[in-house]
């Protein structure tokens, strides 16, 4: 991670996803590490044939770096709201592309010459969804580079919303030691540079 601090872990999504749309990439992944927990959780909800739970998490990745785009601080709605929704669309359009696919006769469907009104395009071009993939890759490596084995552990299976206790029993340590991990974690997060 470039330059994570704790004056970014104490900044409010507003401001983080306008410094994300602006480039800044620190606040980017602050808003992952704040949302992972939340877009597993949410990704969980869903499924298609051809797609794996990890493919619905990085989807939702994609989902949080286009909220942080188009994301109006202006609007009635908080980003996490704002987000959750475009998460949630973005999955749901899988899910419909998906079943499209397999349901509609190929001479029913209409090409986009034969469309009459202009359809804005909301998706991330191939080069930003690429961008995008190879920068999470490089915070996990981060990550996996700067934190205990435990830590990292401890830090994926809370944000894919598991319990203290979940976790205690899936790693075979005592609550208490995965309270302990996860502190270290944030402080190793929010106070060193991840790059």
């Amino acid at each position: 991670m470039s330059g994570t601090d704790n004056s970014y872990i104490s900044l409010p999504d507003d401001e983080l996803a306008l410094l994300a749309k602006n480039g800044d990439e620190a606040a980017f992944d602050t808003l992952v590490f704040r949302y992972l927990g939340v877009i597993n959780a949410v990704s969980r909800r869903f499924s298609a044939e051809g797609y794996e739970q990890k493919d619905f998490v990085q989807e939702g990745l994609l989902g949080l770096m286009y909220a942080c785009k188009s994301y109006n601080p202006d609007a009635s709605a908080s980003f996490k709201t704002y987000m959750s929704v475009v998460v949630e669309r973005r999955l749901i359009s899988i899910i419909r592309k998906s079943s499209a696919k397999h349901v509609i006769p190929s001479e029913n469907l209409v090409t986009m010459d034969d469309l009459s009104e202009a359809v804005e395009d909301t998706a991330l071009t191939p080069e930003e969804a690429l961008m995008l993939r190879e920068h999470l890759k490089a915070v996990f490596k981060s990550l996996r580079a700067k934190l205990s084995e435990t830590e990292y552990d401890v830090l994926m299976l809370y944000c894919s919303s598991m319990s203290y206790r979940q976790i205690a029993q899936e790693l075979s340590i005592t609550e208490k030691s995965v309270d302990n991990a996860l502190q270290r974690a944030r402080k190793k997060i929010g106070s060193e540079d991840m790059s």
